[in-house]
């Protein structure tokens, strides 16, 4: 799944290209409200699952320290 989140970021990247570069039917409607708005809605998604993955992480993370504190032995040592 972090393969497609990747994919979908680079092809947001690359749809802004045909604005900077002023391509003339980059101003269409079609475009600007339709794939844009589109695109904006994926990157959306991406960050949400990439917090969510974060926030996971640095729960676990948590977990284990308090494990270790509680053991009183250092989590390489597996606490």
């Amino acid at each position: 799944m972090a393969a497609f989140e990747t994919a979908l970021i680079i092809v947001a990247l690359l749809s802004l290209w045909p604005l900077i570069l002023g391509y003339e039917w980059a101003g269409a409607a079609w475009y600007k409200f339709g794939w844009l708005v589109l695109v904006l809605a994926a990157m959306a998604w991406v960050a949400h699952r990439r917090l969510a993955k974060i926030r996971s992480a640095a729960a676990e993370a948590k977990r284990k320290r308090e494990l270790a504190e509680r053991s009183g032995r250092p989590p390489w040592l597996g606490g």
